[in-house]
């Protein structure tokens, strides 16, 4: 099997526990060099996870190195910058999220995409790449599930912490909510988008408290005309990640913190009345995932970015669909100060 020699640029917490041991049990992909600002934290990665050598410098990586690729995991204010740099280098990118720290970042690390279209980029939300959301997309597409006409959705996270290498205002609570939205939010946006559709339009109610619970309910309006919802919370105790899909065949489909899935369809015929339980197919992955990586989806999203490179396939979430994810961050922060319907204009989601 061809492999693809695979940079790792940014060392931190998540390539540490997610990506660069993902990429080791990927075929696929060889690992040869890893980048980082500070050069023991490169140093750590490269011994660990035995790539060849290390830098602190991507423009000398990129340069130095036989590369088919890079996986970028910096700081997002990096990802623009770096990100055009390795595709004026020749190099597919794997980005993670967001592309950028605002819209307008995100549109030209687009564009200068869409000048090289023989490069794969894949833009790193995992939540569309998890087996169970997977699962559940079959499952909406067979014809006895009908139109979606209900999404719901919950997120409740632990954090997240500002990071300081994201340019933001700790004590600012515009900066905070932005933050909460960049870095968790954008996840389910994204898959939002994969099950439903585009979203052309969103109204926010934030609660109103003196803590740092940063919740708030985000309404959306579809494309095809259905409507749905999703609360976000950040300082929960404990994760809590639920989807709901109701299709008009009748059936609904459920997911549940990456791993668990719940399925049902009447015993009733439609248009009889009663009530019933019904019958319900469960399905749960289990806690257990691989050593080394949290949970599902990112060994998964980086096996498609390496396998569109090898069979010049699509990659989904791609930098347009960054781009639109971005757009929609900043209508949700409009309508949440203004609490007003934000449409999504097609100049700006192009």
């Amino acid at each position: 099997m061809e492999r693809l020699k695979v940079a790792m640029l940014g060392c931190g917490g998540l390539p540490n526990s997610c990506l660069m041991p993902s990429m080791m049990v990927i075929d696929e992909i060889d690992l040869v060099a890893t980048c980082d600002l500070h050069q023991e934290a490169a140093g750590k990665a490269a011994d660990r996870f035995r790539a060849d050598r290390y830098y602190t410098d991507y423009q000398q990586m990129f340069t130095q190195e036989e590369l088919d690729g890079v996986v970028i995991a910096a700081p997002p204010t990096v990802h623009t910058e770096a990100g055009i740099a390795a595709l004026n280098h020749g190099l597919h990118v794997f980005t993670e999220k967001p592309p950028s720290m605002s819209a307008e970042g995100a549109k030209q690390f687009r564009d200068t995409a869409r000048t090289h279209p023989e490069l794969k980029v894949l833009m790193g939300t995992v939540q569309r790449h998890c087996p169970v959301n997977r699962i559940a997309k079959e499952i909406m597409m067979r014809p006895d599930f009908g139109q979606a006409i209900v999404y719901q959705a919950r997120y409740l996270c632990p954090g997240p912490g500002m990071r300081m290498d994201w340019g933001l205002d700790r004590q600012s609570d515009a900066d905070m909510f932005r933050f909460f939205l960049l870095d968790h939010i954008i996840h389910h946006l994204d898959l939002t988008r994969f099950f439903m559709g585009e979203i052309v339009a969103v109204s926010v109610m934030r609660s109103q408290t003196e803590s740092e619970q940063y919740a708030a309910v985000i309404n959306y309006r579809f494309a095809n005309g259905i409507t749905g919802s999703q609360t976000i919370c950040q300082r929960s105790p404990t994760f809590e990640n639920r989807t709901l899909i109701v299709g008009d065949g009748p059936s609904w489909v459920e997911t549940h913190n990456w791993t668990k899935l719940s399925y049902s369809t009447p015993d009733l015929p439609v248009g009889q009345g009663g009530y019933s339980d019904g019958r319900i197919v469960q399905w749960d992955g289990g806690i257990s995932y691989q050593e080394g990586v949290i949970r599902p989806g990112y060994r998964e999203e980086l096996t498609a970015w390496a396998q569109a490179i090898l069979s010049d396939g699509e990659c989904r979430a791609n930098l347009e669909d960054g781009y639109r994810e971005m757009c929609l961050i900043d209508a949700i922060i409009e309508s949440a100060e203004t609490g007003q319907v934000v449409e999504i204009l097609e100049e700006n989601g192009d």
